[in-house]
């Protein structure tokens, strides 16, 4: 598959097939992902895994009526992934972090493509969702970049549209 079509084919998955998937594949995606640009070479994620009873009880731990998608995602997917980015006092620092950790979510996305792996990227704000964040581990120092759902798929999502590029260049 080239990178061309990677980018053209991969798309959002939120229905998932009842089918394992083992951890140590979610590592070896993880493993190729990390080299996403970074400033300074910070590295500034961190990964918190689950599946089976540790992820009934994130998915439990989430008020539907504020959260009801990622309620459909962690119920649906057969494992969840969060992903925390460092705060940082230093706007300028925090914003490059965040932004190094969402890149690093799209090639989690991409390479898990490549493997037959769906993802569903849950990016709302969880700083209150106490529950939640205690139960996962999430430290005070730390923002949730993104709560991804991570699961096989038996049929391919409608591939959405995308607007010309000419609607959204402007040239001065």
């Amino acid at each position: 598959m080239s990178i061309l079509s990677l980018f053209r084919e991969t798309r959002e998955v939120r229905q998932f097939a009842e089918r394992p998937v083992f951890r140590e594949l979610i590592l070896s995606i993880l493993e190729d992902a990390v080299w996403a640009p970074n400033h300074k070479l910070r590295e500034p994620w961190r990964f918190i895994y689950a599946d089976g009873t540790a992820k009934q009880k994130l998915t439990a731990a989430v008020d539907a009526d504020k959260h009801p998608r990622l309620v459909e995602t962690l119920a649906q997917a057969p494992v969840a992934l969060i992903v925390t980015s460092p705060s940082n006092k230093d706007e300028r620092i925090d914003n490059d972090d965040f932004g190094a950790v969402c890149c690093l979510i799209q090639n989690i996305q991409m390479l898990g493509w490549t493997h037959g792996l769906g993802m569903a990227w849950e990016l709302a704000d969880y700083s209150a969702c106490t529950e939640l964040r205690a139960l996962a581990g999430v430290r005070d120092d730390e923002r949730i970049a993104g709560i991804l759902g991570l699961g096989f798929f038996d049929s391919l999502p409608e591939k959405p549209a995308v607007a010309p590029l000419n609607d959204r260049l402007e040239v001065w």
